[in-house]
């Protein structure tokens, strides 16, 4: 029964979504970035810990670093509460809605740059950190060239990751 979580893994890392309206080249060219070496100290707090973490990533990918939003952190938080309180995990709200729709719902304008990352069933944020940056997909979001904020939210299991251009 050691396996059901292996087998699970694909599926609760599963979450990532871009919504941009042009393709991007997530690292720069001949650059590569080991996610082994990122770790979150157990002391730091969940978001200060995971936005550390976060640009010291993009920093060794010669990426600028991200600053944390209020309004992608609402949005995400208030996802993060939805999907546990409903009992679902996807990249659509109960109402239909993107991630596009909930970025600007919580007053968030930018340019329409904007990407997500949802994982459920991570204990910590440095569990969720590491998920993400060992998929090919959460991790270009998180290296995404045109992102300069994000919104950490974590409700009941579930995890998720805003970016956007600006707000």
């Amino acid at each position: 029964m050691r396996l059901v979580p292996w087998l699970l893994a694909p599926w609760l890392l599963s979450g990532c979504l871009m919504a941009d309206p042009t393709p991007r080249n997530p690292a720069p060219a001949g650059g590569s970035v080991s996610s082994s070496s990122e770790t979150i100290p157990a002391s730091a707090s969940s978001v200060a810990g995971f936005g550390a973490a976060l640009n010291r990533m993009r920093a060794q990918a010669g990426l600028e670093g991200l600053r944390e939003d209020g309004h992608l952190k609402r949005a995400a938080q208030a996802f993060a509460e939805d999907m546990a309180a409903n009992g679902y995990h996807s990249h659509h709200g109960r109402d239909g809605s993107t991630v596009v729709e909930r970025a600007r719902r919580a007053g968030c304008g930018g340019r329409g740059y904007v990407a997500e990352n949802i994982a459920w069933g991570q204990d910590s944020v440095q569990d969720t950190f590491a998920g993400w940056s060992a998929s090919a997909g959460h991790r270009a979001n998180m290296l995404g060239r045109n992102y300069g904020v994000y919104g950490l939210g974590q409700a009941g299991g579930m995890w998720v990751l805003v970016v956007a251009d600006g707000c």
